[in-house]
């Protein structure tokens, strides 16, 4: 019975290293690479989907000095196309608040830490009264304002976990 049993283990074994050589010599076929552009398009990775840089256009940025006193930070922050900021539209009456964060716990208790007029954050507890506005409600990654008039205004965190 062994010898069976070893026998059948060394056939075994043939026939995977035979398959294995031949998956190793053996070539399949390799199509190119297809990358979406921005408009949509399909286009074969190896193909240029914009014009390069022309040298002269790449002299002219080296003769730029990044570190010259003149040079000022520019006034809109760069971001890239694909980015997808949430667009918040001011509410007529809102807070002028902006929520940086959120600490809510399961007995309703909480504080969130916001920033007033553009001031520096400070954490604000429910029922805490910030102008005219009162904290009533803090839930993750948002806060309700209440007004003196009864109006609420939820507001939210700009960007959960940024």
């Amino acid at each position: 019975m062994s010898v069976r049993l070893a026998f059948t283990a060394l056939s075994t074994s043939l026939a995977l290293l035979g398959w294995t050589l031949w998956r190793a010599v053996c070539v399949d076929e390799v199509r190119p690479a297809v990358a979406v552009t921005d408009a949509g398009v399909d286009t074969a990775a190896g193909a240029p989907a914009r014009e390069g840089y022309s040298a002269d256009r790449v002299f002219a940025s080296v003769a730029k000095d990044p570190f010259h006193p003149g040079r000022r930070r520019p006034t809109v922050r760069f971001r890239l196309p694909s980015d997808a900021r949430m667009a918040t539209a001011a509410v007529p009456g809102a807070p002028p608040v902006r929520v940086v964060g959120t600490a809510a716990s399961a007995a309703g208790g909480g504080f969130a830490m916001c920033a007033w007029a553009g001031g520096p954050p400070r954490i604000v507890r429910i029922g805490e009264r910030v102008g005219d506005w009162t904290l009533s409600k803090v839930t993750p990654g948002a806060a309700e304002f209440r007004a003196p008039t009864g109006t609420t205004v939820v507001v939210r965190v700009a960007k959960v976990g940024g």
